[in-house]
């Protein structure tokens, strides 16, 4: 073999070992991301959203026992007729939920529900949620809720819910003694707030 193939043939070689260890630096980095990718969420690592919403636990409404949602409704009972689910506006075509903070943590979500039985309709609920340790597999923990019939006794519908200053503000309208049952004319306020341990109803007011 000549000077010159010996010297060709060295350069190969290096260049293949070269070739070999950016593959292994590279394969390397690709298995770290991946690792650090499929990492388990803990408590408030991010932000519930509405697609987290759609799975989330609601305590027992309209006769029906308590349960998770599916694609935003609570999947049927037996022995329990009528749907649970996420109230949506009408008017507007929107879903009744709002996002902010709640706890100080940040991330968290107010829902509003409805439901009924046999298409007899039942008074709107306000559910709090912010993100557990198990946020992606079995939806967001449930702070506790508020049953608008226990404040203005009648079936409340929710127009309007938002959250500022760590408080959930719900409107909403409530029967007046003329009303009829499907058509509430009241409009009434009040501030949600998560106080550590559960939901408290604060504020409660008639704005007209």
């Amino acid at each position: 073999m000549t000077t010159i193939s010996r010297r060709r043939v060295l350069r190969q070689s290096r260049a293949v070992k070269r070739i070999g260890l950016l593959s292994a630096v590279t394969l390397t980095a690709f298995a770290h991301t991946t690792a650090m990718s499929n990492a388990d969420p803990t408590t408030g690592s991010r932000a519930v959203t509405f697609e987290d919403l759609q799975r989330a636990p609601v305590p027992a409404l309209c006769e029906h026992d308590p349960g998770q949602l599916r694609n935003g409704h609570l999947p049927p009972q037996e022995g329990h007729p009528g749907n649970v689910g996420i109230a949506l506006n009408y008017n507007t075509g929107a879903y009744k939920v709002a996002f902010g903070d709640l706890t100080g943590g940040g991330g968290d979500a107010v829902m509003v529900t409805d439901c009924n039985t046999v298409n007899v309709p039942w008074p709107e609920t306000v559910q709090l949620y912010t993100a557990g340790p198990q946020l992606t597999t079995a939806g967001p923990k449930r702070l506790g809720g508020i049953d608008l019939s226990d404040l203005t006794h009648s079936r409340e519908v929710v127009t309007d819910l938002s959250i500022s200053d760590r408080v959930a503000h719900v409107t909403w309208l409530a029967n007046g003694p003329n009303d009829g049952a499907c058509c509430p004319t009241v409009k009434m306020m009040a501030d949600l707030r998560w106080d550590g341990s559960t939901v408290v109803a604060q504020n409660v007011r008639r704005v007209n």
